[in-house]
């Protein structure tokens, strides 16, 4: 499933769709385990952007409690996958993390790199942003700088629910992108259920609202890391269901951050 050219795109470029990443099976499996957690929301549901129209919320970590969530990082071919586009020896779990746009929904995605929000360093991580809709821009696409994890950069993050945290950040002002979108070298995808675009920590991105009256679209976002990768602690961080037990320079094996490629460890 996966090309020398795809490695390639993901080590040049920062990302790489990977078409039909998931069969049909699988899709039919996690939609139905989506539709479970959207009914019965867990621990880490939030809305983004809640003062403005639409649906738009998330939830974390379900791989510690719902079975096919958890089927999908121990048996589904995405760990070795990633571990292939990132040539490492072994993966680990880092998180999985539902976004949901229902129709209707005017907030963007802010611009943004995802490791700015992680208790983690190095190079070997990715985002591996599956698609359970068809998905273009008119719905909430992603959208990427190409190559703008080789810049060095580290920019500000942003908090999706609209509050300002540009004081509390350790990284520089993010770059107003939208207002200068010729200057940047965007590039996008569109997606069928199945589909996947795996993309590194630093890669810039972001996703117009969903502008549509009737396509949901609904994204499994499964973040991946692999042999360099330690822990560390941040001013602001994501919240962790627990504390996992590491020291700043620690490697992420617990079990909370399980080695699930190329020895997968029996799932909790």
């Amino acid at each position: 499933m996966v090309s020398d050219e795809d490695i390639k795109a993901y080590s040049d470029d920062g990302v790489v769709c990977i078409r039909g990443l998931l069969d049909a099976g699988w899709v039919a499996r996690i939609i139905a385990a989506i539709d479970r957690v959207e009914q019965n929301p867990g621990p880490f549901r939030e809305r983004y952007a809640p003062d403005q129209p639409g649906m738009f919320f998330s939830e974390k970590f379900m791989w510690t409690y719902d079975p096919d969530f958890r089927a999908l990082a121990f048996e589904s071919p995405a760990a070795e996958i990633a571990g292939t586009l990132m040539q490492a020896t072994k993966i680990n779990l880092f998180y999985d993390h539902l976004m949901v746009k229902e129709p209707g929904a005017v907030a963007p995605t802010p611009w943004h790199q995802d490791m700015n929000y992680w208790p983690v360093e190095g190079d070997q991580i990715c985002s591996m942003w599956i698609a359970f809709d068809e998905v273009g821009l008119d719905n909430g696409g992603l959208e990427f700088v190409r190559g703008s994890h080789h810049t060095g950069e580290r920019y500000q993050f942003v908090d999706f629910r609209g509050k300002d945290v540009s004081e509390e950040s350790e990284f520089a002002p993010l770059p107003d992108i939208e207002s200068d979108r010729d200057a940047y070298d965007i590039v996008t995808w569109n997606l069928q259920p199945g589909d996947a675009l795996v993309f590194h920590g630093l890669t810039l991105h972001g996703a117009r609202s969903n502008d549509t009256a009737e396509y949901r679209r609904r994204a499994l976002s499964v973040r991946w890391t692999g042999d360099d990768m330690c822990f560390i602690r941040r001013q602001k961080m994501i919240a962790l269901p627990h504390d996992p037990g590491l020291e700043p320079g620690d490697k992420l094996d617990c079990e909370l951050f399980p080695v699930v490629w190329p020895h997968a460890k029996s799932s909790p």
